[in-house]
């Protein structure tokens, strides 16, 4: 005897994928203490408090909430994504304000309540730093 199902909501999109499809707010961005490197310094600002990424189909939104603060931190505003599944990442590319640039996330922590990702901030090609984003929807 075989049993199959059928699952409605089934559309082939992975679990990864569905996951990211949220509004997530920042919690946390670190990066390793200069002569601690095995300790962590936070870089996160109380005006980051309102900030959100969106991931939807369409593509990715930085909305900066009513406390706006230093823009550096995402050189980026809008532009589509991707997960990578190989390698767990999700790379993005901007389309606003500056089109071409591209990001790439090591994704740490995905959870229906958590991103935890780690990129390398190479804004400043002679200073790239380790970054880690915290994120809660």
């Amino acid at each position: 005897i075989v049993l199959t199902s059928c699952d409605k909501d089934d559309d082939g999109t992975p679990d990864q994928v569905r996951r990211m499809m949220f509004n997530w707010k920042i919690t946390d961005i670190t990066t390793p203490k200069v002569n601690q490197p095995a300790t962590d310094s936070s870089l996160y600002k109380a005006c980051m408090a309102d900030d959100v990424i969106k991931f939807s189909n369409t593509g990715f939104e930085f909305l900066d909430g009513a406390n706006t603060c230093d823009t550096t931190i995402f050189p980026y505003a809008k532009g589509s994504w991707t997960y990578r599944l190989s390698g767990d990442s999700v790379q993005m590319a901007s389309t606003q304000p500056a089109p071409g640039r591209y990001s790439s996330w090591k994704v740490l922590t995905l959870n229906d309540t958590l991103l935890k990702v780690r990129y390398t901030d190479s804004t400043n090609p002679a200073k790239k730093i380790q970054k880690t984003i915290s994120f809660k929807h």
